[in-house]
């Protein structure tokens, strides 16, 4: 009987233990397989913490695996006046100090449609109130800009007729039959100025609070004519009170109401008036530039700069009213907007006056600044300075209005505009570069100037402030 060894049997366990062992280990899950912790040596944000050593360091330092995104660039101002607006503040601010302006409120509208809006200063010195977007100011002779408007408008509707004789609805005015509408409008009637009377001052300002009718200016003021109707030009500021008082024959209504429903409610100018027989309170006070600082001439009450003098300019120069209101206006005035196209034509056509600079219209003037031809207005009334000029070919505007008298309105608001005729004459590319600013009292950069040429402006054919008043 044979008897088997053990030794083979041990031997072949041995083999097949050994082929266990040596078997790869099982695949790694597939893309959707339920998947464990995943131990890597570089851990991605989306893994949870492990007890693993820190990540190993990227080879820009950062802690982070994933660089930070670079800083986004300074974004491009959305508009030209975002682009100039501290600037122009700064600008106005300088004015300010400069001419010892006690306050001021402005507007510059920019070719692409933007406006910039800006106040400085004091509305009031004592008690102390500053100026803000709301402050009405005595916009003087603009005054004259509405009146010219309101009879364009009458002309057109058939009520009025620009050629046709004042008698027709003055009829005891003196040479009111050689007198036409239009010689009132553009200063060649001859009528005398009742500003230029030697008792005007003693009369006005010597009697605050008296209450001027339309008929008591041409009583008390009356004067021999400057000369024959049509054969001359001089300012006048009653014969704009000629022409309130024929609108209201006219019309049937007070001048007042008139230019309210044309022009104030239509055109949403709530914070214009015509200060004539009540007044509206929160006006900037006015003042005069005195050894010792300045000096208070409104007389209390709500007109300004007083009862006397508000009444007395009236249809020449007595509107109150806010900076972005004047804005409104002038840009409506002269696109188009309130007069027919024949009607704005004659506004503009300076070819009616025989002034040799040619610079006066229908109640309108206007001037060259760097090239460009504006159209508008400046006005004056004690203790009160203000501008107003459109450029319809650049679609830019320039509003100035303050509260001291006495001064080149012009200067102020050409050191604002001409940051937009720059813009205007060479527009900015896509991307524009940021604006630079000035530093605290240098000269703001760009074409403005805080003192600008004695004229007001490039061009020999821009008249003087108002030299007459208001």
């Amino acid at each position: 009987m044979f008897r088997t060894s053990p030794r083979p049997l041990l031997a072949l366990l041995c083999l097949l233990l050994a082929a266990c062992m040596s078997q790869p280990p099982p695949p790694s899950p597939t893309a959707g397989a339920p998947q464990g912790p995943t131990f890597s040596p570089s851990p991605t944000p989306s893994q949870s913490p492990s007890p693993s050593p820190s990540p190993t360091p990227s080879p820009t330092g950062s802690p982070s695996p994933n660089p930070s995104p670079a800083p986004s660039p300074s974004p491009t101002p959305a508009s030209l006046a975002e682009a100039h607006a501290s600037t122009l503040q700064e600008t106005l601010e300088q004015q300010l100090e400069l001419r010892r302006i006690p306050g001021a409120a402005a507007v510059v509208t920019f070719a692409d449609g933007s406006r910039w809006t800006g106040q400085a200063g004091l509305a009031s010195i004592s008690p102390r109130a500053e100026v803000d977007a709301d402050t009405g100011f005595v916009v003087g002779s603009i005054t004259k800009t509405f009146i010219a408007a309101l009879v364009l408008q009458l002309d057109e509707e058939g009520v009025m007729e620009l050629d046709a004789p004042l008698s027709r609805w003055l009829p005891d005015y003196p040479r009111a039959r050689r007198i036409s509408l239009r010689q009132l409008l553009n200063h060649t009637a001859g009528v005398f100025n009742h500003f230029e009377h030697p008792l005007y001052e003693s009369l006005v300002f010597g009697r605050p609070d008296r209450d001027w009718e339309p008929q008591e200016i041409l009583d008390e003021f009356g004067r021999p004519p400057y000369f024959a109707p049509g054969e001359g030009f001089h300012y006048s500021n009653t014969g704009f009170v000629l022409l309130g008082m024929a609108i209201e024959a006219a019309t049937g209504e007070q001048l007042g109401d008139e230019l309210e429903r044309r022009f104030f409610e239509p055109l949403g100018l709530h914070e214009t008036h015509l200060q004539a027989g009540s007044a509206e309170p929160g006006s900037a006070h006015g003042y005069l530039r005195s050894p010792n600082g300045h000096r208070h001439v409104s007389a209390g009450g709500n007109y300004r700069p007083s009862r006397s003098a508000a009444t007395v300019a009236w249809a020449a120069g007595a509107i109150v009213s806010s900076a972005e209101d004047i804005a409104d206006w002038a840009e409506a005035l002269y696109s188009g907007e309130v007069l027919e196209q024949d009607s704005l034509a004659q506004l503009t056509d300076y070819l009616y006056s025989p002034h040799p600079r040619g610079t006066y219209a229908l109640g309108t003037r206007t001037r060259v600044v760097q090239g460009a031809r504006a159209f508008g207005h400046t006005g004056s009334l004690r203790g009160y300075m203000a501008a107003m000029w459109r450029f319809p070919e650049e679609s830019v505007t320039v509003v100035t209005l303050s509260n001291l008298g006495r001064y080149d309105g012009n200067r102020l608001a050409d050191a604002l505009v001409g940051y937009a005729l720059s813009e205007a004459a060479d527009p900015p590319q896509p991307a524009p570069s940021p604006t630079p600013t000035s530093t605290p009292g240098s000269t703001p950069p760009g074409p403005g100037s805080p003192e600008p040429n004695p004229t007001g402006a490039a061009s020999p054919d821009v008249p003087p402030p108002d030299p007459y008043g208001p």
